[in-house]
């Protein structure tokens, strides 16, 4: 599995957990959370993550056209909330 890096990308309008541009957390492939020291990650955004960041874990086993390969930016569940880079780590 895939070791990941999960971004915040944007901040739309507003952000409750006051996550700011450039936080992030690791989610590494033994399926353990890393987040940095001092840091925080939203536990509602992390909630409505955790079931694609799974299947990104996974991306090599699915068929090519499966829409998780060409997805990396996912909104936290607040519409106006957090817009989240999810990429693959070196």
């Amino acid at each position: 599995m895939k070791d990941l890096v999960v971004e915040v990308n944007r901040v739309i309008d507003r952000c409750g957990a006051n996550l700011k541009v450039g936080d992030k957390f690791e989610v590494t492939g033994q399926g353990k959370i890393v987040v940095p020291d001092g840091k925080g990650m939203c536990m509602f955004a992390l909630q409505s993550l955790i079931p694609f960041l799974i299947s990104k874990q996974r991306e090599d086993e699915l068929p090519n056209d499966d829409w998780i390969k060409a997805t990396e930016l996912l909104v936290c569940p607040d519409p106006q909330g957090i817009e989240f880079k999810i990429t693959a780590k070196d």
